[in-house]
C-alpha cells in the first residue's frame, strides 16, 4: 500500500488516496497500532470521503473508528459513534446487512460493560433476524456464538451448549471455516 499512496498522490486521486490510507489503517489495526490507525482514519481517510460526500464511506470509516476506540477500552464514545454516526447512516442507504452486522457491534460494547440484558435482547431481537432473512451463514453463526457467550456468562450454560453445538459448530461446518471450528469445539469443551 505504501508504494501505491505516492502514485495516487501524483495523480491527484483523493478517493484513491483515501482508500489506501484506509488499507493501511486495516493493517496497522490488525497488528494493534491503534494510534496511529485512528490518526489515519480521523485525519486522512475520514475528511476526504466527508468532501466527497460518500455516506456509505463515511459510515464505514466511523465504525471502524469505533472499533479501535472500544479495542482502547473506550466504550462510551464508541457506543455512541456506532449509535449515532454508523447505524442511521447504514439504516438510510437500505444497507439491511451492515445495519445487522452495526447492531452486533453495539451488543458487544453492551456485552463488555456488562449489560448482559441489552446485549443479549439487541443480538436475539435485532441482528440474528436480520441475518437469517439475509441467508448470511457466517454472519448467522457468529451472532449464535455471541448469544452463546452470553448465556453462559448467565449461567445458562445447557442453552449456550446447545446453540455452540446446533448452530454455531454445523454452521462453520459448512462453510470449512477452520478457525472457527476448532474455537467453538473448544468452547464446547
Amino acid at each position: 500500500e505504501k508504494e501505491q499512496l505516492p502514485v495516487y498522490r501524483r495523480l491527484g486521486d483523493v478517493r484513491a488516496i483515501a482508500v489506501c490510507q484506509g488499507r493501511i489503517a486495516d493493517i496497522l489495526q490488525a497488528r494493534g497500532q491503534f494510534d496511529e490507525a485512528l490518526r489515519i482514519r480521523e485525519q486522512e481517510e475520514l475528511p476526504v470521503f466527508r468532501h466527497l460526500g460518500d455516506v456509505r464511506e463515511i459510515a464505514i470509516c466511523q465504525s471502524k473508528i469505533a472499533d479501535i476506540l472500544e479495542a482502547r477500552g473506550q466504550l462510551d464514545e464508541a457506543l455512541r459513534i456506532h449509535q449515532q454516526e454508523s447505524l442511521p447512516a447504514f439504516m438510510r442507504l437500505g444497507d439491511v446487512c451492515a445495519v445487522a452486522i452495526c447492531q452486533g457491534r453495539i451488543a458487544d460494547i453492551f456485552q463488555a460493560r456488562g449489560q448482559l440484558d441489552e446485549a443479549l435482547r439487541i443480538l436475539q431481537q435485532k441482528s440474528l433476524p436480520t441475518l437469517k432473512q439475509l441467508g448470511a451463514v457466517r454472519e448467522i453463526a457468529a451472532c449464535q456464538s455471541k448469544i452463546a457467550d452470553i448465556l453462559q456468562a448467565r449461567g445458562r450454560f445447557d442453552e449456550a451448549l446447545w446453540i455452540l453445538q446446533q448452530e454455531s459448530l454445523p454452521a462453520f461446518l459448512q462453510l470449512g471455516a477452520v478457525r472457527e471450528i476448532a474455537l467453538i469445539q473448544g468452547r464446547i469443551a
